[in-house]
């Protein structure tokens, strides 16, 4: 059966026949199967790259810092996401008719869903507790694994709620136009399901993007006046190296800042367009596009944090490039930082205190 021949409207089927979930897509077939070919090579990248980050949690215990409590739930979000979102929608778009039934599109849909809130509030959970550090220097021992795990539940019960809405009447989950992915309903023009996709708008996008762009900009004045009073006050190498060594973190959480704004922004857009302007206002493989693009997040998410995490960076030191380093050292001034360090399986941890009483006013 071809797919021109086959294609009927939203208007001749209902959503309780069958048929109206076997429909082939409206698109071009063609280049929606290569959009699937990628998909799925997508996929293949998202579970080995989180499948390895996630094993090297659980392998290594001194990398279960708190900081990186936050990081392990979105590698672990983005492995399921990996096993199920994308696999779905790839290979209905290679064969480009969905393959899984109003079931199966309300499960895609609702993991779709919950893996985009839980991302955005755990990245702003990442940089609110990366903010906390570097202002309240003293009190940074009150980050705790047993606390940051608790803020990562309460964070994923938050998303879980939103995806809960459309089952429970707010909206539901149904095809995207392309007819090989599945959505939140954006094309209905009923009060309930505006308000719901504006709902998600201001609180998914809008309010995390907001947070995520005060606390670095807080974290980037911090390090600027930092790196100005150490030139300042304290003049030993590690001090210098210490700052290099944030003033590339601080570069690494602007892109993922920008990473996150750039793979989300273009299916805001779409959303935005759908709800106020109709789905007339923009072409189906346009805003599949969009929506194959905001999923590949499952691919750099856990990368980029994992290399801005300070915590991270530091267990992962190698112990003697860093023997090697103090004892080649001179000997510290009593205004130094002082280094301590514990051997485990090849690696150090250093912790890093610094007398503070000579840069405060």
């Amino acid at each position: 059966m071809s797919a021109n021949s086959s294609l009927m409207s939203d208007e001749e089927l209902t959503k309780d026949n069958p048929l109206f979930w076997s429909q082939y897509t409206p698109a071009n077939c063609d280049s929606i199967r290569a959009i699937g070919i990628i998909l799925s090579l997508a996929a293949f990248v998202g579970i080995a790259l989180n499948g390895i980050l996630l094993y090297s949690f659980v392998r290594y215990e001194n990398l279960r810092t708190p900081p990186n409590v936050f990081i392990i739930f979105i590698v672990a979000l983005g492995l399921l996401a990996s096993f199920s979102i994308l696999p779905m929608t790839a290979s209905s778009s290679i064969y480009c008719y969905w393959l899984f039934g109003k079931l199966g599109c309300q499960f895609e849909a609702f993991m779709a869903l919950l893996y985009a809130c839980s991302s955005s509030y755990l990245l702003c959970a990442i940089s609110l507790t990366r903010c906390y550090i570097i202002m309240r220097p003293f009190k940074a021992k009150n980050v705790t694994v047993t606390k940051c795990l608790i803020i990562s539940c309460v964070v994923v019960m938050i998303a879980f709620t939103w995806t809960m809405l459309p089952i429970l009447g707010w909206n539901e989950y149904t095809f995207e136009r392309v007819r090989t992915s599945c959505c939140v309903n954006q094309y209905d023009r009923r009060r309930s399901y505006i308000s719901f996709n504006l709902a998600i708008l201001v609180f998914v996008y809008c309010i995390p993007v907001i947070i995520l762009v005060i606390t670095n900009v807080i974290v980037y004045v911090e390090l600027r006046q930092m790196k100005k009073k150490v030139t300042e006050a304290v003049q030993t190498n590690f001090s210098h190296k210490k700052i290099e060594m944030e003033r590339r973190i601080l570069e690494n959480i602007l892109i993922t800042v920008c990473g996150f704004v750039f793979t989300r922004t273009p299916y805001v857009c779409v959303c935005f367009l759908y709800t106020f302007y109709g789905k007339e206002s923009i072409s189906p493989m346009l805003a599949f596009i969009c929506v194959c693009f905001a999923r590949s997040s499952v691919m750099w998410i856990p990368m980029l944090n994992i290399m801005t995490s300070t915590h991270f960076k530091i267990n992962l030191v190698n112990t003697e490039i860093l023997e090697t380093y103090v004892m080649h050292s001179s000997i510290l001034k009593p205004s130094s930082p002082s280094i301590k360090i514990r051997k485990t399986n090849n690696t150090a941890e250093a912790s890093v205190y610094k007398d503070f009483t000579s840069l405060a006013k």
